[in-house]
């Protein structure tokens, strides 16, 4: 399978071999990188015009791979993006829920 990769502004994701990876371009936070089973993202609502999306671990397998809630848990990276490209990151995550079998919270 060929690597499923999102690139938008200053962030690079993408999912090979079963490894996510996280790059953030002018960033001085290294990389994230974790098996797609573990990943959970958070995304919260900053300011009017930001989002913030939080990246850690999951503590249960069926967790969403994805909610709009604060995060909960250690917090390894995180990301501020316009709150207009939350779609986008949205549906990047909802195709790696389709490919890790987990759910994406409402």
């Amino acid at each position: 399978m060929e690597p499923v990769v999102f690139e938008h502004g200053i962030v690079h994701m993408r999912v090979d071999n079963g490894i996510f990876e996280l790059f953030r371009r002018n960033h001085t936070i290294g990389p994230y990188r974790a098996p797609l089973s573990w990943v959970k993202v958070c995304a919260e609502a900053r300011r009017r015009d930001v989002t913030r999306l939080y990246f850690g671990y999951v503590e249960q397998l069926d967790e969403p791979i994805y909610a709009s809630s604060a995060a909960s848990g250690p917090v390894l990276a995180n990301v501020e993006i316009p709150a207009t490209d939350e779609p986008l990151y949205r549906a990047y995550f909802t195709r790696l829920a389709h490919l890790s079998d987990r759910p994406i919270a409402p």
